[in-house]
């Protein structure tokens, strides 16, 4: 007798919920005893292979996998990877049966492109259970008036769009204990006003890239946030603007990557983060106070950004220029790892500060500099920080950058700042 059939039911229904529903499901060819051992799995996780092909093999099988199971084992989660071509009608009756057996994690992912637009079921907008939702590749319609996510925490919208702007306000003013949001948007949708209204967020990610063509940053495109909870900032904008209408007090990471300048207030309302990183060309105002900033990664296109912030930075520890190369962290689009400006050359005039900056006398520690090209501005800039710094300074790290003269290899060089002798 093989071990597993040794395993109490339980385990076993457990150890089923983490492989795909095929492999699930073929377990019933072992012996009769597994016969019906994968109809008490709480999951359904299909990945449809066949993106191009008929939708008939995806529509076969998720049908009969919930007609066929246990209907008195709820669903807790529904994860459905899915070709293109698989009909709206079928999804939409997918959702309203795993709303009708209690689902608290559903994900839906439509290949693109996708240009049917989905109609899902009333019933959940109002799902009591529902805890995780995420949608990919979707054009929602028929959005209810009343809706209402009593224990949603976590909500993924990529490539998801919408009607219009008051669709979405609509939709996350119904998110009331809701944590977690991540909104990818492709800049082809209707809304023109993104509004993310939400008191109880904690995490917050905004992805703005247009994947096709050079669009025209407007007025009318971007993002408003108020969302005075949040312990985390993430921003990557490509056409849009940003515009927060509340301080964040309780932020501790901010990533902050902006094509355009308009931001409104924005970085004013981001002074109580602990870490931040920066590529930001423009300067906005009112910069504001930095005071529980320790950690500041800024591209070399931020270099004036980054003056003004270091003058308000008392307990600045650690501090990173990044190269133009290397310094976005994109997951959406691979080939957007570079800096969002034309030109974030670093400015070949460079003016010491009037006043040396208190982190530099009492807590900066670390410097790094990536993709360090050796030129004048940067040398002065490195100099400056080594020879009026305080006696806590350990180390200044320089990676030189990939070019034809390093002939391709990248180097470290370590620098030990002197420390200050006191004066008798």
């Amino acid at each position: 007798m093989d071990r597993m059939s040794l395993l109490p039911d339980d385990l076993i229904f457990k150890i089923l919920s983490f492989v795909p529903s095929k492999v699930s499901v073929s377990t019933s060819l072992l012996s009769k005893r597994w016969c019906s051992l994968w109809k008490h799995v709480p999951n359904l996780r299909y990945f449809d292979p066949h993106i191009n092909s008929e939708y008939w093999r995806a529509s076969r099988f998720i049908d009969k996998f919930l007609l066929l199971r246990d209907h008195h084992v709820s669903l807790d989660s529904m994860h459905l990877y899915i070709s293109q071509n698989c009909p709206p009608t079928d999804i939409e009756t997918w959702v309203g049966i795993a709303v009708s057996r209690g689902v608290r994690d559903l994900l839906v992912l439509r290949c693109r492109p996708c240009f049917r637009p989905i109609r899902l079921p009333r019933s959940l907008y109002t799902c009591e259970t529902l805890a995780t939702l995420s949608l990919e590749q979707a054009i929602i319609v028929d959005v209810p008036l009343n809706i209402c996510f009593p224990s949603l925490k976590s909500l993924s919208l990529i490539f998801v769009e919408f009607p219009s702007d008051e669709t979405v306000h609509r939709l996350l003013s119904g998110c009331c204990v809701l944590e977690d949001l991540k909104v990818v948007r492709c800049g082809h949708d209707k809304v023109k006003t993104f509004k993310i209204m939400v008191p109880s967020l904690q995490r917050l990610t905004l992805e703005d890239l247009f994947l096709y063509g050079n669009p025209v940053p407007g007025h009318d495109v971007g993002f408003v946030i108020k969302a005075p909870c949040l312990k985390s900032l993430a921003i990557t904008s490509r056409f849009g603007w940003l515009h927060s209408l509340v301080k964040m007090p309780y932020l501790v990471k901010a990533n902050i990557f902006l094509k355009h300048g308009d931001s409104k207030n924005l970085l004013g309302c981001v002074t109580s983060a602990k870490h931040l990183s920066l590529c930001v060309k423009q300067v906005f105002y009112p910069i504001g106070d930095f005071n529980e900033l320790v950690s500041l990664k800024v591209c070399t296109c931020s270099l004036m950004l980054y003056r003004l912030i270091l003058r308000r930075a008392p307990k600045l520890r650690f501090l990173r220029f990044q190269g133009l190369a290397n310094f976005l962290q994109t997951p959406s689009l691979n080939d957007l790892q570079k800096c969002y400006s034309s030109s974030g050359q670093v400015q070949s005039e460079w003016e010491a500060p009037s006043s040396v900056p208190e982190c530099l006398i009492s807590s900066l520690e670390t410097v790094e500099w990536d993709d360090y090209e050796g030129t004048e501005a940067e040398n002065k800039e490195v100099l400056y920080l080594v020879d009026n710094s305080g006696g806590q300074l350990q180390t200044v790290a320089v990676t030189l950058s990939n070019s034809d003269t390093t002939r391709g290899k990248r180097h470290m060089i370590l620098v030990e700042p002197k420390r200050r002798s006191s004066n008798k």
